[in-house]
């Protein structure tokens, strides 16, 4: 019976859906879980000229959310017209959105959770000396009535999904619902930190932003105080673009990307392009995996880029999407330039005879940087930097791979192919794409080199726009399956021409990769194969003159393939080891 219920029901005639099921089906585009409902409310508080908004949550934002702000209110008869769909005071006529400057403009989020939750407003209008409520449930609106507030607007929403059982089936516990309703709160503070923001969760505090005006402030509170030290500026403008905001140095590098935060004129936004771009300025910075705390702002005019692309308005189109990658990397990029980079700390070693387990005599710390609070085992007795490597004492090269050398405060281990490989990344990152740009030198081979290739391969990486003259060799086709080679760039090692050369085109054909990571792994390529190798033997005059060449290269202490160039055992760590502390 239930089967012939069913198939009547959907015979496949068209209709007009009830109201209801329109309205649930509309906003399940817009509000798909608590965090999205705290996102509309919140940038609604901004758009009202709010300097303080207060967030409470209980169970993750499925019970209870309330968002209390001191914006400048509503009439009485705005309270009902709000929460009609595509009511709207951010436009008038479609040209309007070529014009946008505030966060909504579709009139759709009050109507969406209002659709799914129980929801009570009481708001006063800044000129008024009363407050009025209006509810509203299961499409019943009481009000608005009399009441007492304060100026600004306060929603409170309840039971939410509560006519969508299947989207609330779906949700995460209520520990990740309210994590997610607490990052969007974060994001929001970190777009305006003039204004003031405290979130609570089951009634515990569990974030709050002083309106203080400083974006670094609010990156402490966001993102923890131990990102506040060395944090660069970026500032860059370029016919009527400008990038803005604050990078952490490599060392504060985390193991995922959720303290990278991009937005578009204040609005938070998911771009591929602008996180690869940030991305690409740490190559060569950076271990493999990590990705840089990074809050960047993009100033363009309205016209230049689309924010009506999805109903959550977080992902956008530019008019020119090459050129914002461009200014976006090129930005970040020159800020890291004038870093000052830290090299990070050993645990103390552990004396002999002492019986201890590997796990408990050395802490992972040393072998990545540290993305939270905790701090090495031993700390520095002095904030040390390569800057200092040329002043170094040089003592002597261990296993022809690595060498050692005093410093003021302790010893440094030096991976030798790994320091050289970083110094050279650096010269021909700066002969592709620097202010030098132009290529390097070309030495002619005693034996021109045949190196057998893939039909077409050459032929590939010309047409994808590799620049094989600019880089130093010298290279024709010899039949249908050999290439011949009579000159390299001056300093790759001979027995490396062959390698280097097919890594070369193999990485210009890569037809998914993005411009920035191709120049990148160009030039780390070129440096790998031209570097001192790791069971080199290097005379005194060798050693330190790299030591020198290490000193004066910018960037964080790794090779571009992400290991550490150098160690440090400080004299507290070495105090420490022999118990003399």
């Amino acid at each position: 019976m239930k089967a012939q219920e069913g198939s009547a029901r959907h015979s496949g005639r068209i209709r007009v859906l009830e109201r209801s099921v329109a309205e649930a089906i509309a906003a399940g585009e817009v509000i798909d879980r608590p965090a999205a409902a705290v996102k509309e409310l919140i940038e609604n508080s901004l758009d009202a000229g709010a300097s303080r908004i207060v967030v409470e949550l209980e169970a993750g934002g499925v019970d209870l959310i309330r968002v209390v702000d001191d914006g400048q209110g509503m009439l009485p008869e705005e309270l009902s017209a709000a929460f009609l769909p595509h009511a709207t005071s951010k436009l008038t006529i479609l040209e309007d959105l070529l014009h946008l400057r505030t966060f909504g403009f579709r009139g759709e989020a009050l109507p969406s959770i209002a659709a799914v939750g129980r929801v009570t407003v009481v708001s006063r209008a800044t000129d008024k000396d009363r407050a009025h409520s209006l509810t509203l449930d299961g499409g019943e609106i009481r009000g608005p009535a009399v009441t007492a507030g304060a100026v600004g607007t306060s929603i409170t929403v309840r039971d939410l999904f509560h006519s969508a059982p299947a989207r609330r089936a779906f949700l995460r516990s209520a520990r990740t619902e309210g994590a997610a309703c607490v990052r969007v709160v974060a994001e929001a503070a970190l777009s305006r930190p003039d204004v003031g923001y405290v979130v609570r969760s089951q009634g515990r505090l569990v974030l709050s932003c002083n309106p203080a005006g400083s974006l670094a402030a609010t990156m402490g509170s966001v993102f923890g105080r131990d990102v506040l030290a060395g944090l660069l500026e970026v500032k860059l403008e370029d016919e009527g673009i400008e990038v803005t905001g604050l990078i952490g140095p490599p060392e504060s590098a985390r193991a995922n990307r959720q303290a990278m935060v991009e937005m578009v004129n204040g609005r938070r936004i998911h771009h591929r392009g602008m996180t690869a771009a940030i991305v690409g300025a740490y190559r060569g910075m950076l271990p493999a995996e990590r990705f840089p705390v990074s809050v960047i702002n993009l100033r363009v005019d309205p016209s230049l880029v689309d924010v009506n692309v999805h109903p959550t308005k977080r992902e956008v189109r530019f008019r020119d999407e090459g050129r914002v990658f461009q200014l976006v990397q090129r930005a970040c990029w020159s800020a890291l330039q004038g870093a000052s980079p830290r090299a990070i700390s050993l645990p103390a070693a552990v004396p002999l005879g002492t019986r201890t387990s590997f796990s408990q005599s050395v802490s992972p710390q040393f072998l990545e940087f540290s993305s939270g609070p905790a701090e090495p085992p031993f700390r520095a007795d002095a904030e040390l930097s390569l800057a200092e490597a040329a002043e170094w004492r040089y003592l002597g090269q261990a296993h022809n791979r690595y060498l050692l050398a005093e410093t003021r405060s302790g010893l440094a281990v030096v991976d030798q192919h790994a320091a050289h490989e970083k110094v050279l990344y650096q010269s021909w990152l700066s002969a592709l794409v620097g202010p030098a740009a132009g290529g390097f030198p070309a030495q002619g081979l005693l034996l021109p080199i045949l190196i057998e290739s893939d039909p077409g391969l050459l032929a590939d990486a010309l047409e994808s726009g590799l620049d094989l003259p600019a880089l130093g060799f010298e290279v024709t086709a010899f039949g249908e399956q050999t290439i011949r080679c009579s000159a390299a760039p001056a300093g790759l090692r001979p027995e490396a021409v062959q390698a280097s050369l097919r890594e070369l085109l193999q990485i210009a054909v890569e037809k998914e990769a993005e411009a920035g990571s191709r120049t990148h792994r160009l030039a780390a390529s070129l440096a790998c194969h031209s570097a001192v190798r790791f069971g080199d033997r290097l005379t005194h005059e060798q050693a330190q003159a790299l030591l020198s060449d290490l000193a004066g290269t910018p960037g964080g202490i790794t090779c571009p393939h992400g290991r550490p160039a150098v160690l440090l055992l400080t004299a507290g760590s070495l105090l420490a080891a022999f118990h003399r502390r």
